[in-house]
Protein backbone atom coordinates (compact mmCIF):
# COMPACT_ATOMS: atom_id res chain seq x y z
CA UNK A 1 0.00 0.00 0.00
CA UNK A 2 1.21 3.60 -0.57
CA UNK A 3 0.93 5.79 1.79
CA UNK A 4 1.52 9.82 1.11
CA UNK A 5 3.23 12.13 3.36
CA UNK A 6 2.14 13.00 6.48
CA UNK A 7 2.39 16.47 6.42
CA UNK A 8 1.70 18.31 3.44
CA UNK A 9 4.56 18.78 0.83
CA UNK A 10 5.96 21.96 0.55
CA UNK A 11 8.88 22.89 -2.05
CA UNK A 12 12.02 24.37 -0.74
CA UNK A 13 11.31 27.66 -2.50
CA UNK A 14 8.12 29.32 -4.90
CA UNK A 15 9.19 31.71 -7.45
CA UNK A 16 6.45 34.00 -9.32
CA UNK A 17 8.11 33.27 -13.00
CA UNK A 18 8.87 30.05 -14.61
CA UNK A 19 12.17 32.53 -15.93
CA UNK A 20 13.15 32.99 -12.60
CA UNK A 21 13.01 29.39 -11.49
CA UNK A 22 15.21 28.59 -14.20
CA UNK A 23 17.52 31.48 -14.24
CA UNK A 24 18.09 30.45 -10.26
CA UNK A 25 18.49 27.07 -10.38
CA UNK A 26 20.88 27.41 -13.42
CA UNK A 27 23.05 29.76 -11.42
CA UNK A 28 23.03 27.60 -7.95
CA UNK A 29 23.64 24.33 -9.71
CA UNK A 30 23.55 23.75 -13.54
CA UNK A 31 26.52 25.73 -13.83
CA UNK A 32 28.58 24.09 -11.25
CA UNK A 33 31.49 21.99 -13.09
CA UNK A 34 31.32 18.03 -13.39
CA UNK A 35 32.41 16.22 -11.61
CA UNK A 36 35.40 13.97 -12.69
CA UNK A 37 36.96 10.25 -11.28
CA UNK A 38 39.19 8.30 -13.29
CA UNK A 39 38.36 4.67 -14.97
CA UNK A 40 40.88 1.74 -15.66
CA UNK A 41 39.87 0.13 -18.93
CA UNK A 42 40.54 -3.32 -19.16
CA UNK A 43 43.40 -2.24 -21.59
CA UNK A 44 45.09 -0.51 -18.44
CA UNK A 45 44.28 3.15 -20.08
CA UNK A 46 42.68 5.28 -17.32
CA UNK A 47 40.64 7.77 -18.96
CA UNK A 48 38.61 10.66 -17.08
CA UNK A 49 34.95 9.84 -16.59
CA UNK A 50 32.62 12.90 -16.05
CA UNK A 51 29.65 13.08 -14.28
CA UNK A 52 27.14 15.78 -13.78
CA UNK A 53 27.37 17.68 -10.32
CA UNK A 54 23.41 17.28 -10.02
CA UNK A 55 20.50 15.69 -11.15
CA UNK A 56 17.04 17.61 -12.25
CA UNK A 57 13.33 15.88 -12.39
CA UNK A 58 10.68 17.99 -13.42
CA UNK A 59 7.08 17.62 -12.98
CA UNK A 60 4.06 19.28 -14.28
CA UNK A 61 0.92 19.60 -11.72
CA UNK A 62 0.93 19.67 -7.61
CA UNK A 63 1.42 16.01 -6.91
CA UNK A 64 1.03 15.47 -3.55
CA UNK A 65 3.71 12.46 -3.51
CA UNK A 66 6.49 11.37 -6.29
CA UNK A 67 6.97 7.15 -6.73
CA UNK A 68 7.82 5.17 -9.11
CA UNK A 69 5.96 4.07 -11.78
CA UNK A 70 5.63 0.50 -10.22
CA UNK A 71 4.15 2.09 -7.18
CA UNK A 72 1.32 4.05 -8.33
CA UNK A 73 -2.02 2.66 -7.99
CA UNK A 74 -2.99 4.43 -11.02
CA UNK A 75 -0.84 2.33 -13.26
CA UNK A 76 -2.59 -0.61 -12.52
CA UNK A 77 -5.64 0.45 -14.37
CA UNK A 78 -6.95 -1.65 -17.35
CA UNK A 79 -9.82 -1.17 -19.10
CA UNK A 80 -11.63 -3.79 -21.80
CA UNK A 81 -13.95 -2.57 -24.21
CA UNK A 82 -14.12 0.84 -22.45
CA UNK A 83 -14.96 -0.84 -19.13
CA UNK A 84 -12.61 -1.42 -16.04
CA UNK A 85 -11.11 -5.11 -15.90
CA UNK A 86 -9.56 -6.45 -12.79
CA UNK A 87 -5.46 -5.98 -13.62
CA UNK A 88 -3.25 -9.25 -14.33
CA UNK A 89 -0.28 -8.11 -12.08
CA UNK A 90 1.19 -11.37 -12.21
CA UNK A 91 1.07 -11.58 -16.08
CA UNK A 92 2.75 -8.44 -16.36
CA UNK A 93 5.58 -9.11 -13.83
CA UNK A 94 5.96 -12.63 -15.66
CA UNK A 95 6.74 -10.65 -19.33
CA UNK A 96 8.88 -7.93 -17.82
CA UNK A 97 11.04 -10.45 -16.10
CA UNK A 98 11.45 -12.28 -19.56
CA UNK A 99 11.79 -9.15 -21.15
CA UNK A 100 14.88 -7.94 -18.42
CA UNK A 101 16.23 -11.73 -19.59
CA UNK A 102 16.05 -11.08 -22.86
CA UNK A 103 17.99 -7.79 -23.05
CA UNK A 104 20.61 -9.14 -20.72
CA UNK A 105 21.10 -11.77 -23.86
CA UNK A 106 24.46 -11.52 -25.79
CA UNK A 107 22.34 -9.97 -28.47
CA UNK A 108 21.74 -6.90 -26.94
CA UNK A 109 23.99 -7.31 -24.32
CA UNK A 110 22.72 -5.26 -21.45
CA UNK A 111 23.32 -5.39 -17.90
CA UNK A 112 19.99 -5.33 -15.81
CA UNK A 113 20.15 -1.81 -15.05
CA UNK A 114 19.93 -0.54 -18.61
CA UNK A 115 17.74 -2.80 -19.41
CA UNK A 116 15.41 -1.42 -16.87
CA UNK A 117 16.07 1.70 -18.11
CA UNK A 118 15.12 0.14 -21.51
CA UNK A 119 11.74 -0.55 -20.09
CA UNK A 120 11.05 2.67 -18.36
CA UNK A 121 11.50 4.79 -21.12
CA UNK A 122 9.41 2.91 -23.41
CA UNK A 123 6.05 1.93 -21.15
CA UNK A 124 6.47 -0.43 -18.49
CA UNK A 125 6.50 0.61 -14.85
CA UNK A 126 9.69 -0.14 -12.59
CA UNK A 127 11.14 1.38 -9.68
CA UNK A 128 13.18 3.60 -10.39
CA UNK A 129 12.43 7.37 -10.60
CA UNK A 130 14.12 9.40 -13.72
CA UNK A 131 15.74 12.18 -13.23
CA UNK A 132 18.39 14.06 -16.29
CA UNK A 133 21.83 15.88 -15.91
CA UNK A 134 20.07 18.84 -18.48
CA UNK A 135 18.27 21.11 -16.52
CA UNK A 136 16.49 22.24 -19.75
CA UNK A 137 15.00 19.21 -20.20
CA UNK A 138 13.41 19.08 -16.65
CA UNK A 139 11.88 22.37 -17.20
CA UNK A 140 10.62 20.74 -20.74
CA UNK A 141 9.09 18.20 -18.48
CA UNK A 142 7.44 20.37 -15.58
CA UNK A 143 5.71 22.81 -18.40
CA UNK A 144 4.20 19.36 -20.53
CA UNK A 145 0.98 18.86 -19.14
CA UNK A 146 -2.21 20.85 -18.81
CA UNK A 147 -1.45 22.10 -15.08
CA UNK A 148 -0.56 25.31 -14.39
CA UNK A 149 1.80 24.29 -11.93
CA UNK A 150 5.64 23.33 -12.46
CA UNK A 151 8.04 21.73 -10.56
CA UNK A 152 11.68 20.85 -10.30
CA UNK A 153 13.57 18.59 -7.84
CA UNK A 154 17.47 19.14 -7.54
CA UNK A 155 19.33 16.15 -6.25
CA UNK A 156 23.43 15.68 -5.88
CA UNK A 157 24.87 13.00 -8.24
CA UNK A 158 26.78 11.77 -4.80
CA UNK A 159 23.37 10.93 -3.33
CA UNK A 160 23.68 7.41 -5.02
CA UNK A 161 25.04 4.85 -2.03
CA UNK A 162 23.73 3.19 0.48
CA UNK A 163 19.94 5.25 0.71
CA UNK A 164 19.44 5.25 -3.00
CA UNK A 165 21.23 3.96 -6.43
CA UNK A 166 21.67 6.58 -9.34
CA UNK A 167 21.89 4.60 -12.65
CA UNK A 168 23.42 6.12 -15.53
CA UNK A 169 21.54 6.11 -18.65
CA UNK A 170 23.07 8.15 -20.73
CA UNK A 171 25.66 5.56 -21.58
CA UNK A 172 22.75 3.21 -22.56
CA UNK A 173 24.13 0.56 -25.05
CA UNK A 174 20.59 0.27 -27.24
CA UNK A 175 17.54 2.74 -25.79
CA UNK A 176 17.88 5.96 -28.10
CA UNK A 177 15.09 7.87 -25.66
CA UNK A 178 17.26 7.90 -22.48
CA UNK A 179 20.16 8.81 -24.29
CA UNK A 180 18.23 11.52 -25.74
CA UNK A 181 16.88 12.69 -22.67
CA UNK A 182 19.68 12.61 -20.89
CA UNK A 183 18.53 10.56 -18.27
CA UNK A 184 19.48 8.89 -15.14
CA UNK A 185 17.42 6.64 -12.95
CA UNK A 186 16.97 6.30 -9.03
CA UNK A 187 16.44 3.61 -7.21
CA UNK A 188 16.05 4.11 -3.73
CA UNK A 189 16.73 1.96 -0.99
CA UNK A 190 13.70 -0.55 0.95
CA UNK A 191 11.59 1.80 3.21
CA UNK A 192 12.02 5.07 1.12
CA UNK A 193 9.61 5.63 -1.82
CA UNK A 194 8.71 9.24 -2.25
CA UNK A 195 10.51 11.88 -3.21
CA UNK A 196 8.54 14.52 -1.65
CA UNK A 197 8.39 12.94 1.36
CA UNK A 198 10.92 14.29 4.39
CA UNK A 199 13.21 10.98 5.07
CA UNK A 200 13.98 11.17 1.70
CA UNK A 201 14.87 14.68 1.13
CA UNK A 202 16.45 14.92 4.10
CA UNK A 203 18.75 11.28 3.36
CA UNK A 204 19.35 12.68 -0.22
CA UNK A 205 19.26 16.24 -0.13
CA UNK A 206 16.74 16.80 -2.60
CA UNK A 207 15.48 20.35 -2.99
CA UNK A 208 12.17 21.03 -4.91
CA UNK A 209 11.52 24.39 -6.38
CA UNK A 210 8.21 25.56 -7.63
CA UNK A 211 6.34 27.99 -10.10
CA UNK A 212 3.88 28.88 -12.30
CA UNK A 213 3.67 27.66 -15.90
CA UNK A 214 2.13 30.36 -18.45
CA UNK A 215 0.31 29.15 -22.00
CA UNK A 216 3.63 30.76 -23.59
CA UNK A 217 5.53 28.60 -21.37
CA UNK A 218 4.05 25.66 -22.70
CA UNK A 219 4.20 27.08 -26.30
CA UNK A 220 8.09 27.86 -26.35
CA UNK A 221 8.93 24.78 -24.20
CA UNK A 222 6.35 22.58 -26.15
CA UNK A 223 9.14 21.96 -29.18
CA UNK A 224 12.00 20.97 -27.06
CA UNK A 225 9.41 18.34 -25.24
CA UNK A 226 8.04 16.66 -28.41
CA UNK A 227 11.48 16.34 -29.76
CA UNK A 228 12.59 14.31 -26.39
CA UNK A 229 9.39 12.08 -26.52
CA UNK A 230 9.13 11.59 -30.42
CA UNK A 231 9.37 7.83 -31.93
CA UNK A 232 9.37 9.08 -35.16
CA UNK A 233 13.11 8.93 -35.61
CA UNK A 234 13.72 6.46 -32.78
CA UNK A 235 15.60 3.86 -33.84
CA UNK A 236 15.06 2.12 -30.56
CA UNK A 237 11.17 2.71 -29.92
CA UNK A 238 10.11 -0.42 -31.65
CA UNK A 239 12.12 -2.92 -29.30
CA UNK A 240 9.35 -3.44 -26.84
CA UNK A 241 6.74 -4.07 -29.27
CA UNK A 242 8.59 -6.64 -31.40
CA UNK A 243 10.15 -8.51 -28.45
CA UNK A 244 6.46 -8.44 -26.63
CA UNK A 245 5.54 -10.53 -30.21
CA UNK A 246 7.82 -13.11 -29.48
CA UNK A 247 7.21 -13.77 -26.32
CA UNK A 248 3.10 -14.09 -26.96
CA UNK A 249 4.97 -16.42 -30.25
CA UNK A 250 6.75 -18.82 -27.41
CA UNK A 251 4.27 -18.57 -24.42
CA UNK A 252 1.02 -18.14 -25.70
CA UNK A 253 -1.34 -15.51 -26.31
CA UNK A 254 -1.70 -12.45 -23.62
CA UNK A 255 -5.53 -11.72 -21.35
CA UNK A 256 -7.14 -8.99 -22.96
CA UNK A 257 -6.91 -6.74 -20.62
CA UNK A 258 -3.12 -6.97 -20.34
CA UNK A 259 -3.19 -6.25 -24.20
CA UNK A 260 -5.21 -3.11 -23.84
CA UNK A 261 -3.16 -1.90 -21.18
CA UNK A 262 0.57 -2.42 -22.88
CA UNK A 263 -1.50 -0.88 -26.06
CA UNK A 264 -2.14 2.22 -24.35
CA UNK A 265 1.72 2.60 -23.37
CA UNK A 266 3.92 0.73 -25.40
CA UNK A 267 5.65 2.39 -28.05
CA UNK A 268 3.47 1.05 -31.99
CA UNK A 269 6.46 1.50 -34.05
CA UNK A 270 8.16 -0.88 -35.86
CA UNK A 271 11.27 -2.94 -35.93
CA UNK A 272 13.07 -1.81 -38.44
CA UNK A 273 16.86 -1.61 -40.06
CA UNK A 274 19.18 -0.90 -42.29
CA UNK A 275 20.53 -3.73 -43.81
CA UNK A 276 24.19 -3.59 -44.13
CA UNK A 277 26.57 -6.96 -44.22
CA UNK A 278 25.77 -10.62 -44.40
CA UNK A 279 28.65 -12.34 -41.81
CA UNK A 280 28.39 -15.71 -42.04
CA UNK A 281 25.35 -17.09 -40.61
CA UNK A 282 25.01 -13.08 -39.24
CA UNK A 283 23.27 -10.31 -40.75
CA UNK A 284 24.67 -6.71 -39.41
CA UNK A 285 21.92 -4.08 -39.12
CA UNK A 286 21.39 -0.58 -37.99
CA UNK A 287 17.81 0.25 -36.54
CA UNK A 288 16.01 2.95 -38.08
CA UNK A 289 12.94 4.80 -36.63
CA UNK A 290 9.75 4.60 -38.84
CA UNK A 291 10.14 7.84 -41.26
CA UNK A 292 12.67 5.48 -43.04
CA UNK A 293 9.41 3.88 -44.09
CA UNK A 294 7.55 5.09 -46.84
CA UNK A 295 4.63 4.95 -44.84
CA UNK A 296 3.43 4.09 -41.41
CA UNK A 297 -0.17 4.06 -39.83
CA UNK A 298 0.16 3.68 -36.38
CA UNK A 299 -3.83 3.16 -35.66
CA UNK A 300 -3.86 0.55 -38.47
CA UNK A 301 -0.50 -1.48 -36.58
CA UNK A 302 -2.57 -1.45 -33.41
CA UNK A 303 -5.04 -2.76 -34.92
CA UNK A 304 -2.56 -6.08 -36.20
CA UNK A 305 -1.04 -5.83 -33.21
CA UNK A 306 -4.28 -6.64 -31.17
CA UNK A 307 -4.80 -9.54 -33.15
CA UNK A 308 -1.29 -11.00 -32.73
CA UNK A 309 -0.86 -10.33 -28.67
CA UNK A 310 -4.98 -11.05 -27.41
CA UNK A 311 -6.31 -14.22 -26.45
CA UNK A 312 -9.50 -13.10 -28.26
CA UNK A 313 -7.73 -13.39 -31.20
CA UNK A 314 -6.79 -16.70 -32.88
CA UNK A 315 -4.60 -14.83 -35.49
CA UNK A 316 -0.67 -15.95 -35.32
CA UNK A 317 1.53 -12.97 -36.33
CA UNK A 318 4.39 -16.37 -36.99
CA UNK A 319 2.24 -16.35 -40.26
CA UNK A 320 3.76 -12.93 -41.30
CA UNK A 321 7.26 -14.75 -41.42
CA UNK A 322 6.00 -17.60 -44.11
CA UNK A 323 8.72 -17.31 -47.16
CA UNK A 324 10.22 -14.01 -45.81
CA UNK A 325 13.66 -13.86 -46.45
CA UNK A 326 16.33 -11.15 -45.85
CA UNK A 327 17.00 -8.38 -48.76
CA UNK A 328 19.41 -7.09 -50.19
CA UNK A 329 22.54 -5.23 -48.54
CA UNK A 330 21.51 -1.24 -48.41
CA UNK A 331 17.82 -1.77 -48.10
CA UNK A 332 15.73 -0.49 -45.52
CA UNK A 333 13.24 -3.71 -44.19
CA UNK A 334 11.15 -3.77 -41.08
CA UNK A 335 9.44 -6.89 -38.94
CA UNK A 336 6.48 -8.34 -40.91
CA UNK A 337 5.12 -8.56 -37.52
CA UNK A 338 5.31 -4.69 -36.60
CA UNK A 339 4.63 -3.28 -40.70
CA UNK A 340 1.68 -3.88 -42.56
CA UNK A 341 1.71 -1.59 -45.06
CA UNK A 342 -1.72 -1.19 -47.39
CA UNK A 343 -1.34 -2.88 -50.78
Amino acid sequence: MIRGNSTAFEPDRRFDSLTEAFAFILGQYQLQPNDCSWTELSSGLVVPDEAPRYLFRGECGGFPDTVSSARRPSTYAARVGGRPSPFPVQELLQLADALIWRFQQPDYGLDRGSAVGLLQHYGFPTTAIDFTGHLGYAFAFAAEKTSPVGRVAVMPYSSSGVAARVINWTEHGWAERPRRQAAFGLIMAAGLTDLKSEAVRSRLNVKWYQFPVSPSDKDYLGGMYHELVKTSDDSSAGFLRHLITEYVEARGKLSPALTEWLLERVPIAPHCYLVRSFEGNEVIVNYRGSNALEAFNEEAEIKHTRRYWSSESPERSWERMRNWVWPPVGQIVADPRTYHPEP
